[in-house]
């Protein structure tokens, strides 16, 4: 125990952890909130924001989180067709220009430019998750029968997959043209988990994939996409160490721009304003479902855990910089097996400050915990501490050289 340099009291100090006062919050190093960042950036982070704190006020009094189709989300739907109506438009009447108007080179170059950008928004498919590795039950047997389990409990049938990927985080999403759902587990955050906060870290995915959010949002995504190609098109650089940044031309140059960006500013922001209501319910509604299968306690403890890179990236440093005696995996899982409760409430009182969340199309994380103790709820099934062991023990012995091997190149990537 020391005392606070700022209110006296005795706090308890915790080697390897920061050193702070539940008191009076001295030293909590609270994050600023980012002001960083492209215009759509910033007014995504606006959207979340402001759209966050109203929702939450909504639902706190509501009995259920209904994810289906509402008015919003069909104009959504209605609006993105008529973005991607207006690419194919352009992209046919820009073919049409270059071979009609081809002797005008102002009208040429035009029509090449509104060509090029609607190539390069025209539908693709998602590709496979970037160094992730797909699971399958020849090699990996014991997993996953575990997590098959967990979703027939979520009422998801077959076509799920399950894939791991070296960075610390879990999302669900799609690839290739057939839009095959895999939902992806980080290798750091599966050793950094208990038994009980997998299960919620599962059940939360796979509650997605149930209420098909992330097929539900793919229109809106592509239609996003395209606007966000003639942002990227139109933003003017701002580069102070250019020699031209005050000339004549550079400032009349970057007027215009200013006054184009203006168009697919204001229509994504449309976009933004229909959606991101039902993007962040879409969250609450997967946070309920998991709840009642996991247990709000463990959610909570998972949502703490996801945002501990405080802890997580010293430890994959030192194994970068020098050789230890145990795997990465083993380390993460005793040092969160060893986590002060202490820290557990340094990282509730800066969500709480700081407004973060997960990403801008997610609720502030600290709302999500305080939807979830609103709406209390004890675990109806959890894989069994034995069953997790041998989860972790199929991964180490299949993968864990592979693994460990990409998180530290992306680590050392990083520092050059």
């Amino acid at each position: 125990m020391k005392p606070c340099p700022s209110c006296g009291a005795q706090i308890e100090a915790n080697e390897g952890y920061p050193f702070w006062c539940e008191h009076c919050d001295w030293n909590l190093a609270v994050p600023l909130k980012e002001r960083q960042g492209n215009a759509w950036e910033r007014l995504e982070r606006k959207m979340r924001d402001t759209y966050g704190q109203a929702l939450f006020k909504e639902l706190q009094g509501g009995t259920e989180l209904v994810t289906k189709q509402g008015v919003s989300e069909r104009v959504a739907s209605a609006y993105s067709l008529v973005v991607i109506g207006c690419s194919v438009a352009g992209f046919l009447f820009s073919l049409y220009g270059l071979f009609a108007w081809y002797r005008s080179p102002f009208i040429f170059i035009i029509c090449l430019l509104i060509l090029l950008f609607a190539w390069l928004s025209r539908p693709r498919p998602h590709p496979f998750p970037k160094m992730a590795i797909l699971l399958n039950a020849d090699e990996h047997p014991t997993t996953m029968k575990i997590f098959e389990i967990v979703a027939q409990k979520m009422g998801v049938r077959k076509g799920i997959q399950f894939a791991l990927s070296p960075y610390y985080e879990a999302y669900t999403t799609e690839y290739g043209w057939r839009r095959a759902r895999v939902v992806v587990i980080g290798y750091p955050l599966l050793f950094a988990c208990t038994s009980g906060e997998l299960t919620a870290l599962l059940a939360h995915e796979l509650a997605h994939c149930r209420n098909n959010d992330i097929r539900r949002s793919a229109l809106v995504s592509h239609a996003q996409r395209i606007l966000l190609n003639w942002c990227d098109l139109l933003d003017p650089i701002k580069d102070d160490d250019d020699e031209y940044h005050f000339s004549f031309i550079a400032t009349l140059s970057r007027g215009i721009m200013r006054l184009l960006l203006w168009i697919p500013y204001h229509l994504l922001a449309v976009l933004i304003h229909l959606y991101w209501n039902q993007s962040q319910r879409a969250e609450y509604e997967a946070d309920r479902m998991a709840a009642q299968l996991a247990g709000s306690q463990h959610l909570i403890s998972l949502l703490q855990i996801i945002h501990m890179n405080d802890v997580v990236e010293p430890l994959i440093a030192r194994h970068s910089l020098q050789k230890q005696s145990m795997t990465l995996g083993q380390h993460l899982h005793e040092a969160f097996s060893k986590l002060p409760e202490k820290e557990k409430m340094r990282i509730v009182r800066i969500l709480e400050r700081s407004q973060q969340s997960m990403d801008t199309t997610h609720p502030a994380t600290h709302m999500r915990m305080a939807m979830l103790l609103h709406k209390d709820a004890l675990p109806a099934y959890q894989i069994s501490d034995w069953e997790y062991n041998q989860i972790c023990q199929e991964m180490t012995d299949q993968l864990q050289e592979k693994m460990e091997h990409r998180i530290i190149d992306d680590y050392r990537a990083k520092l050059a």
